[in-house]
């Protein structure tokens, strides 16, 4: 018997306006001039100081930054707001995954938004680069890496068809109940866009599909759905007696 019913489809519409929007100028929520507003850098200041004390990781804060559609031009309605710790930790892969693993609670757990706006956590290692289009050091109050208005091709049909591809997918691994097959998607979605924003940045055609998936609301419902079995998983039924 599945765990969950996998009803209320998200949207299967596509349209590549869901996952990117070319403005004139950075969303005006969050700057004004190019500059962070100031309650909004006191907000996320605050965020993070709170995101720290849930990590409970005795780690070295480089910097505190906002980067993504968000810090660049071509935020759309559905775009999150990424803030990330910047830290200098031990190569060492167990304590990457601790930290990783305890992201992904402190994102399940919360539901922060700014100015409407979704805000997602990281902890960043200071040693590993970070693709961006702008970047911004909320710590210091400065570009660390500012965005530029620019003319992108995009291969509209190359994401139409590899977004339906996976689109296709999920549909037919959330019809089931198997965590493991669940879990495979999911990583294969993060890889795939973990590529494209290497090798072709944030208009990759894999990125692109990440970003719709997203505002098309798959990917929520993907997490929600591993979530669940999860629970499930470690649940212990109770007996009733006669």
């Amino acid at each position: 018997m599945l765990i969950t019913e996998f009803t209320g489809e998200p949207s299967s519409d596509f349209s590549l306006s869901n996952a990117v929007v070319f403005h004139a100028a950075l969303n005006p929520k969050i700057f004004v001039d190019s500059k962070i507003k100031p309650d909004i850098r006191s907000g996320l200041l605050k965020i993070a100081e709170h995101f720290q004390e849930f990590l409970a990781i005795d780690i070295d804060v480089i910097d505190i930054t906002i980067s993504g559609s968000n810090a660049a031009f071509s935020y759309t309605e559905h775009s999150d707001l990424d803030l990330h710790l910047v830290v200098d930790i031990p190569n060492n892969p167990e304590y990457l995954e601790l930290l990783d693993a305890k992201k992904n609670v402190y994102n399940a757990r919360h539901d922060i938004k700014v100015k409407g706006i979704d805000v997602e956590l990281y902890a960043q290692d200071a040693s590993q680069p970070h693709h961006s289009l702008g970047i911004y050091s909320v710590l210091k109050d400065s570009w660390v890496s500012k965005p530029v208005k620019q003319q992108v091709d995009i291969d509209t049909e190359d994401v139409r068809e590899k977004y339906k591809n996976y689109r296709d997918r999920l549909r037919v691994v959330m019809q089931d109940d198997e965590i493991e097959t669940l879990q495979a998607a999911w990583d294969d979605i993060k890889r795939m866009r973990r590529a494209g924003l290497a090798s072709n940045g944030e208009f990759s055609t894999e990125n692109l599909v990440f970003k719709m998936l997203r505002s098309q609301g798959w990917i929520e419902k993907l997490q929600n759905y591993i979530f669940a079995l999860q629970d499930k998983e470690l649940s212990i039924e109770q007996r009733t007696t006669q």
